[in-house]
């Protein structure tokens, strides 16, 4: 090898082992999952489908104001040398074992088959994971009396991670690991006749509030609209969204918890900033709810000086799974009645040309994140021009959420995006904070 090479194997060598001293968790000893995608791929292209676990310990907020950090961190080091411990017995050979990301108190594992090597199905991982929680569970309480004690035992989640050419594999990972999250925040099976009825407490009490974060003109830097994010109750595992609206789904309450959060956050907009736009989020099989047109919800509208027009239906690509053209009825009486539509999570494929074209949007979104990454300025400069063709054909504005960094804003600015959303711009906030000091530029005029 010449002196050229050798250099440049030493800078890679080097480079290399930096990374993985950014991913090793110091507690466990673990490796952040990030690090292990060639693994994980490899893994999935020998098996064709693998399991994916998710694994929390509990509320840490609550474990170390009783019990201190120091203590913590021997829980979480006990749990990762107990998962290593049961590769080859109850975890098939071969599981890959990692955490969530660096100081962490949540396991990532990655399990290429069953215990008798065969493929495993959505069955055998749901009785695996199980297994895992019990056996996790057990070996806390026979050394509680030696460390903390966590209140409502340990969550593990379970998601089947399967290739898909048209779909960035590293994306498949992370949807499947929050999959898995999900379905481990969910109240246990012991227990959903408790959360049901905390949810329907939730609802008859009013117990939710939003945050709103602000929407910007990349160009001016004005606040153009504020999005509504709706939260259940501090201090209950209801407070998170996925696990309220899963929960909500479950119990067949979908609808009437999305018109909750709806007349919430108009409630809570009495105040805004005239001129502005409101986001509202809503699954595509809450648009034929007769509440949107109701004198209740125009009542609502006007006691926070809104009019329909400046109400933006949000929903989610994704949720609109059948054909187009009934989208388009579904909508007919809103557009009607002023309601605006933005379609959200878009991406350049056909299909979102194809509701972009039938149901013309005065909005279009996109995830900065989906591109995130290696290559991502390249990538990012190719996504946003080919959205911004489709937004102009359809006469959108195309809205850019997840701006996080200067680049990433430059790139959008010169690349067509017109508007963003992001920590860059503006966190969520309640509106009070939001009306006091405005984040990105003046609030527009009427």
């Amino acid at each position: 090898m010449s002196g050229k090479g050798r250099d440049e194997f030493h800078r890679l060598r080097t480079a290399y082992l930096k990374l993985r001293t950014a991913l090793r968790d110091p507690t466990s000893g673990l490796y952040s999952f990030t690090l292990h995608f060639d693994q994980i791929r490899s893994m999935v292209s020998d098996n064709d489908r693998i399991g994916v676990l998710w694994i929390g310990l509990g509320d840490r907020k609550l474990v170390e104001s009783v019990y201190g950090w120091e203590a913590y961190d021997q829980l979480v080091r006990a749990v990762a040398r107990e998962l290593e411990d049961t590769v080859g017995e109850l975890l098939p050979a071969g599981t890959l074992i990692s955490v969530a990301s660096v100081y962490a108190d949540a396991f990532t594992l990655f399990i290429p088959c069953d215990r008798d090597q065969q493929p495993l199905d959505g069955l055998a991982l749901a009785r695996l994971a199980s297994e895992v929680r019990d056996s996790l569970d057990e070996h806390l309480d026979r050394h509680a009396h030696n460390g903390p004690y966590i209140a409502g035992g340990v969550r593990c989640g379970a998601a089947l991670l399967t290739d898909n050419p048209f779909h960035r594999f590293e994306r498949r990972v992370h949807q499947a690991l929050d999959e898995a999250r999900d379905l481990a925040e969910r109240p246990r099976e012991s227990e959903p006749i408790v959360w049901l009825s905390e949810l329907q407490r939730l609802l008859n009490d009013k117990q939710l509030h939003c945050l709103f974060q602000p929407i910007v003109d990349l160009e001016s830097g004005r606040t153009m609209a504020l999005e509504a994010y709706a939260r259940g109750p501090e201090g209950s595992p209801l407070r998170l969204p996925r696990v309220m609206f899963s929960l909500g789904r479950d119990a067949g309450l979908a609808g009437m918890l999305d018109r909750a959060c709806r007349h919430e956050a108009i409630r809570e907009l009495v105040g805004v900033p005239s001129g502005l736009l409101v986001f509202l989020n809503t699954a595509a099989e809450n648009l034929v709810d007769p509440d949107w047109r109701s004198s209740e919800l125009h009542a609502a509208l006007e006691r926070a000086g809104l009019d329909p027009s400046q109400v933006v239906l949000e929903v989610s690509e994704e949720q609109m799974t059948g054909e187009p053209t009934t989208y388009r009825e579904r909508l007919a009486p809103l557009r009607a009645a002023g309601y605006r539509l933005s379609l959200d999570d878009v991406g350049s494929g056909p299909r979102s040309v194809l509701l972009a074209e039938t149901l013309a949007p005065e909005f279009i979104k996109f995830d900065v994140t989906m591109v995130r990454g290696a290559g991502q300025q390249a990538l990012l400069r190719e996504l946003v021009r080919s959205l911004s063709r489709l937004a102009r054909r359809a006469g959108a504005t195309l809205i850019a959420e997840r701006v996080e960094t200067r680049e990433e804003l430059e790139t959008l600015k010169r690349c067509g995006a017109r508007w963003g959303q992001g920590y860059l711009l503006g966190a969520e906030r309640p509106l009070a904070a939001l009306v006091e000091r405005p984040i990105g530029g003046e609030t527009p005029s009427p």
